[in-house]
């Protein structure tokens, strides 16, 4: 049985909380340590932790001083500025690590994660939990099997509003930076970046590596009272010349998707919430089936077999790298262009403020169906950006923020 601990029990971290019970209940796991920093308002979790024999921490260096070399496998389900230093720390104590996603910020912090890992002999997981479903790997299958022909064009769309309270709820959201760590919170590096590492996975010619990124062109765009933009659009190309597209928005109407199309030589892959299917040449459709409970589930039990069982899949940082990539490059490619208020229309929702941008879903539909940026579709307000090249790229300085 191996010996866990975990990072925070609060916000999302309560969904690592709970996945790591599962695997208590089952058996698999005993929770060693907890860094809880709120334990008056999460007394509960607290005292159930207290009763399994875990000892609690205010701060999680003490706890890797107090439990170094006694740690099969610590959860750090963290905000974004914090991923790459914990990870870290806690490779340095001899721990194996299931860090949220996205691996980090900045390239130079996933390479040292990276590094880390190596001199310590341990693995980092990355919590993308919708690359463990059955359905990734039954797509990502056929695609490199051949069976579809030569990938040529892989296209994410969604809109998932956000109000004022979701870009208030800490200290990182909607920020470029904290202090001087960088955040670069966006649809892209946040609530939507799953479906950037998706494309970038299921991009990679081998069943289980992420395509490499040659460039990246982007439109970055903010209609909220944010620093970091809250919608965007991008193009990154792998080495393979395949584009990957991504156009999103917090700013929209309603909550749709995220849809997946990857558009083959000899058919197709579509994928979005709760159905995923492959259309091939002769027009029959395989129907995959979907299960977004398993899918959740999967993440922690992946982390906790590989360390027995190596060949378990996991989504390593040399997969989760690609993402970090297209964010590094679409920085680098665009300023964030502060959108004009006649653009915009703001209206109280119960105790937030909701923005919404007008016609923007009907230009995120639009850049989708026809594979272009919203500046190439002749959007009055877009601007372009510039094609960076990403290949043997090695440190994001700023690129065009301005922060």
């Amino acid at each position: 049985m191996l010996s866990a601990c975990i990072i925070g029990v609060s916000g999302y971290g309560e969904i690592h909380y709970r996945d790591l019970m599962r695997e208590v209940a089952a058996g698999r796991a005993t929770v060693l340590g907890a860094t809880v920093i709120n334990q008056v308002e999460e007394a509960e979790k607290c005292a159930d932790l207290k009763g399994l024999g875990c000892e609690l921490f205010s701060d999680y260096e003490a706890m890797f001083e107090r439990l170094a070399r006694r740690i099969d496998l610590c959860l750090i389900p963290t905000g974004l500025p914090l991923h790459a230093p914990m990870t870290i720390a806690a490779l340095g104590v001899g721990a194996n690590v299931l860090v949220e996603k996205p691996a980090a910020p900045t390239i130079q912090e996933v390479r040292a994660m990276e590094a880390a890992e190596r001199a310590a002999g341990r693995f980092v997981a990355v919590g993308y939990q919708d690359i463990y479903a059955a359905e990734t790997m039954q797509i990502k299958e056929r695609l490199v099997s051949g069976r579809l022909g030569r990938i040529e064009c892989i296209k994410v769309k969604a809109d998932w509003p956000r109000d004022t309270v979701y870009f208030t709820r800490n200290a990182w959201a909607g920020k470029l930076k904290l202090g001087d760590r960088w955040v670069l919170d966006s649809p892209f590096n946040n609530a939507l970046a799953h479906y950037v590492n998706l494309a970038c996975f299921w991009a990679g010619k081998t069943a289980r590596a992420s395509a490499q990124i040659a460039s990246v062109e982007a439109e970055l765009y903010r209609a909220q009272p944010i620093e970091s933009c809250d919608t965007a659009c991008i193009r990154a190309v792998t080495a393979d010349d395949v584009p990957i597209y991504f156009f999103a928005t917090h700013s929209g109407t309603a909550l749709w998707g995220p849809e997946i199309l990857v558009r083959c030589e000899h058919g197709s892959a579509y994928w979005g919430r709760g159905t995923a299917h492959i259309t091939f040449a002769d027009s029959k459709v395989e129907e995959l089936s979907v299960d977004e409970w398993e899918t959740r589930a999967a993440v922690v039990g992946h982390a906790v077999t590989h360390i027995a069982n190596p060949d378990t899949f996991i989504c390593s940082l040399d997969i989760a790298r690609a993402q970090t990539i297209c964010v590094n490059g679409a920085h680098e490619s665009s300023a964030i262009h502060q959108l004009d208020d006649a653009l915009i229309t703001r209206y109280p929702d119960g105790d937030a403020v909701a923005t919404v941008i007008h016609d923007i879903d009907d230009i995120i539909h639009r850049a989708f169906d026809e594979e272009k940026l919203f500046s190439e579709l002749g959007v009055p307000w877009a601007k372009p950006g510039e094609k960076v090249p990403m290949t043997d790229y090695g440190e994001f300085k700023g690129g065009k923020t301005g922060a």
